[in-house]
């Protein structure tokens, strides 16, 4: 049978589709087909409930339905385990007993309504509501999503429109998704008695590289024993004629990395093609439980009369050598050179590469190609570099002077100007430089070199590159700051903040230059109600300002940041001798707000400490923590501010 590159068919499809499918699959494999036998269709769990409450109006073009019985996929011991779609809720995976959920692709992705059963219970005091049909449900809010409990289900919607809609559409009062996607309909019938589908409509078959329109993808499970789970795969076109045999290779081209116990094979009846296969769940354990070699190191001083630079393997159990590659910038290394003679690989080995190749910006892959997939580590080598700068914002020049000491080839180094920093996520939009400089060019660059740049606003980035003048090959980088820093306080239960300027020496500087803004907006006070200029030690204070409140003290006409801070309450903690926590100062706060994050070596717990203490968290207050070995705590306000921590000696 042909084997195709793995991700060539299926990659873009998974990529919608995998979203689709949060909590259905990793990978697929199969059984000793010996022990298994088909399950029988009695046994097939019920969707009705869960998609009798998707209504019509959650409808879009394309997008990605999935539905998933959780119980049954907890009776496989699949290498990671399966989790539910809860939201803002806080809701235990192991109460969710069955979930569907609808994604939406047109324009943003978003997750409209998610539907689920089990044994549920939200926080708090739900709000009693009524339908026009008078089917009554109790209402929660978290966050930017609301939810309904009904007799049978938690709905769980992003705004309240799509939730009445939901309540409705159970009741039989408005048109259900299902209704009015018939295509939804035919894709539930492509397999029965699944116990999981995730099926996408509505999306252009791009990623089989083919000129071709699908009109549904559909991914089915059923759990088969302990150890097998059965995988159906299915897509049907538009157009029977652009099914062809190819393509159906190329299907099972898909499963090459999976260890199947017979191959698979794509059938293809009109318009629809097919593939089914079965996942070794214990073989993908194996698999899983198998660290490959990773994290490259390497001794920051390198000797460059050496002849070769030894790379460490950090992390990793033994790992045959034929099974791995090495790549250096892109392109597969020297056997013979970088395998140093071993036969496995594993933590603490160490590689070679000729010190002739070593460069700035160096980056390294190590790639494990194993039965079931492949996976890599990427080191960069001699990435940062020591240089000295020194701003005058009133000269506005900027002076940098080379602090290493490895030897750099002037020509290859360049300075860049940026009007912000960049971020680092990859975009079509990639900001350019304003500005670039070559001031080192014919030199080899020694510890001392200097050179100096005129016309640096403040707000402005300088980065020392390698090669191309861009972020993204930097060497070092330096913010051009306004002149001054701002020290803030903040008093939790007044709610006050103050905000002190703090400037070099004797300097005095323009009031009016400075401003507080909080959430965007001028704070009440500001430095120029008190005088027209401003010293070091300058301070006004704000009253009312809530906690996690975006607050920032801005410079000049263009508003360059000085700087930001998001207020909050602070906790000292401590753990005592019987294993709880302790308040060990800091401020008091309601217990009301706070929850305790409890970290061990394998696992997360969450306590809430209205649970443990009625009223404030104060100063001695203990609470007891009912972790096995734990390794460290963090007290949470509200959403997710960190305001306490203590780490277990």
């Amino acid at each position: 049978m042909p084997q195709y590159p793995r991700r060539t068919l299926l990659g873009g499809i998974g990529t919608t589709m995998a979203l689709g499918l949060a909590g259905i699959t990793a990978s697929w494999a199969n059984a000793d087909a010996d022990a298994v036998t088909e399950r029988d269709s009695a046994d097939a769990p019920s969707f009705d409930a869960l998609l009798d409450h998707l209504p019509a109006s959650v409808a879009t073009e394309p997008m990605t339905l999935s539905v998933v019985d959780l119980e049954r996929r907890r009776e496989a011991n699949e290498p990671y385990e399966p989790t539910a779609t809860t939201g803002r809720f806080r809701i235990d995976d192991d109460d969710v007993a069955k979930q569907a959920v609808v994604y939406s692709m047109n324009g943003d992705f978003t997750r409209p309504i998610t539907v689920l059963a089990g044994d549920i219970d939200l926080e708090g005091d739900g709000e009693s509501r009524e339908t026009d049909g008078g089917i009554t449900y109790d209402r929660y809010e978290a966050g930017d999503q609301v939810a309904a409990v009904t007799a049978d289900t938690v709905i769980i919607a992003q705004d309240a429109a799509t939730l009445a809609d939901a309540v409705a559409a159970g009741a039989g009062d408005v048109d259900r998704l299902l209704d009015t996607k018939p295509l939804l309909e035919e894709a539930f019938g492509v397999y029965e008695d699944a116990d999981g589908y995730a099926i996408n409509v509505g999306s252009v078959a791009q990623s089989l590289e083919i000129d071709a329109t699908v009109e549904y993808t559909v991914r089915a499970l059923t759990v088969l024993g302990p150890d097998t789970m059965a995988m159906d795969f299915a897509i049907s076109f538009t157009d029977e004629d652009d099914v062809t045999r190819e393509l159906a290779e190329r299907l099972e081209g898909e499963f090459a990395y999976t260890a199947t116990t017979d191959e698979p094979t794509a059938e293809i009846d009109g318009s629809l093609v097919t593939v089914s296969v079965k996942r070794d769940l214990a073989a993908e354990r194996a698999a899983q439980e198998h660290d490959s070699p990773s994290s490259l190191r390497a001794e920051r001083d390198i000797d460059l009369e050496d002849e070769y630079l030894e790379l460490e393997v950090g992390y990793g159990d033994p790992t045959p050598i034929e099974d791995l590659t090495l790549e250096v910038d892109d392109e597969e290394y020297d056997r013979d050179i970088w395998t140093n003679g071993h036969g496995t690989l594993a933590e603490g080995d160490t590689i070679l590469i000729e010190t002739d190749d070593v460069e700035p910006n160096l980056s390294v892959t190590l790639t494990h190609d194993h039965e079931y997939g492949s996976s890599s580590s990427t080191t960069t080598l001699l990435n940062y570099f020591r240089f000295d700068f020194a701003y005058d914002p009133d000269a506005k020049r900027l002076d940098i002077e080379y602090a290493d000491t490895f030897p750099l080839d002037g020509d290859e180094v360049s300075l860049a100007v940026y009007e912000e920093r960049p971020s680092y996520g990859f975009r079509e939009d990639e900001p350019e430089p304003t500005r670039t400089a070559q001031p080192w060019t014919g030199t080899t660059m020694e510890s001392g070199d200097d050179a100096t740049l005129e016309g640096i606003e403040p707000g402005q980035v300088v980065y020392v590159c390698w090669e191309e003048p861009g972020y993204r090959e930097s060497l070092s980088s330096h913010r051009a700051r306004p002149p001054g820093t701002v020290e803030y306080e903040y008093e939790y239960e007044s709610k006050s903040l103050s905000a002190t300027l703090e400037l070099e020496g004797d300097t005095e500087r323009p009031a009016s230059a400075y401003e507080l803004l909080i959430g965007g907006e001028p704070a009440d006070t500001q430095w120029a109600d008190e005088a027209d200029t401003v010293a070091s030690g300058a301070t006004i204070e704000v009253d009312s300002v809530p906690v996690g409140a975006d607050v920032e003290v801005v410079w000049g006409e263009d508003d360059v940041r000085v700087g930001r801070v998001h207020p909050q309450p602070t906790v000292d903690l401590e753990f005592t001798d019987d294993g709880g926590i302790e308040h060990a100062g800091g401020d008091s706060v309601p217990a009301s707000k706070l929850r305790v994050r409890v970290w061990t070596e394998g696992d997360n717990v969450e306590i809430d400490l209205a649970d443990e203490i009625d009223g404030d968290f104060e100063n001695g207050d203990t609470v007891p923590i009912d972790v096995s070995e734990p390794e460290g705590v963090n007290l949470i306000y509200e959403g997710n501010h960190y305001i306490g921590y203590a780490y277990q000696e």
